[in-house]
């Protein structure tokens, strides 16, 4: 069987209107616009947004329906486990955030959990801290929670990996959200003011501290690359 290759680029200034990025399929170059249609393989349709959330966990690749139209859409076709973490680490490793600087100390904060518990994460030296800087109407953060919450339930075993949740949102929205939306980090909420002392340029943002209480990894949203390098980081701490 022929080995079917695909090679996908993102251009962020289109080449046509409306062109959102480009890919080539067995020599020939297809482009995705906003208005492009995705169905998966059960047949259910995803407009582009939809479809750019589905495909964020890796699970997911992008084929034309019809190699031969390309107005007929696209296909969002699925990914083994394998093949995704042979691409993850084939793939170059996330881009960090300007809000942080690998190696530098963490500056610490402090806040209350939404039972009542006070977080503190100068207490915490000595174990790894993995943060997540998010907010309930942000369609990434939402899409990429069942990711971290299987990372989550991966260390749960192991009480020196700690994970928290810093939320712009208050306690009054988060309540509500939370019973509907399950998050298996410890959430803190009314964050604003910690994510702005960061200077946090976007959400969601990862961010993972080491034993020593210094800065080991971070970058802006998620895409299953990062689901790799968080697990890698979260390791190779772990052994220190």
């Amino acid at each position: 069987m022929k080995k079917l290759l695909i090679t996908a680029f993102f251009i962020f200034t289109a080449a046509i209107a409306n062109c959102q990025f480009s890919f080539t399929y067995n020599g020939q170059e297809y482009n995705v616009l906003k208005s492009s249609v995705f169905k998966d393989s059960a047949g259910k349709s995803y407009n582009y947004n939809e479809a750019m959330l589905v495909m964020m966990g890796g699970a997911y690749e992008i084929l034309p329906a019809n190699p031969r139209d390309a107005s007929k859409g696209f296909l969002l076709s699925g990914i083994s486990k394998e093949e995704r973490l042979k691409r993850a680490i084939a793939a170059p490793k996330p881009a960090e955030t300007t809000a942080f600087k690998t190696g530098k100390k963490f500056d610490a904060f402090s806040a209350y959990d939404m039972n009542g518990n006070l977080v503190d994460t100068k207490q915490l030296k000595g174990k790894v801290l993995v943060i997540n800087f998010w907010f309930t109407t942000c369609p990434p953060c939402k899409a990429e929670r069942p990711y971290l919450n299987q990372i989550v339930d991966d260390y749960k075993t192991d009480p020196n990996v700690v994970f928290i949740a810093v939320a712009l949102d208050q306690k009054e929205q988060l309540s509500p959200y939370l019973k509907e939306h399950e998050f298996k980090y410890t959430v803190l909420p009314d964050g604003k003011k910690i994510a702005d002392s960061y200077g946090i340029p976007g959400y969601p943002t990862q961010l993972i501290v080491d034993k020593e209480g210094k800065i080991a990894f971070h970058t802006l949203s998620y895409y299953y690359v990062t689901d790799y390098w968080m697990r890698k980081t979260i390791d190779e701490l772990r052994g220190r």
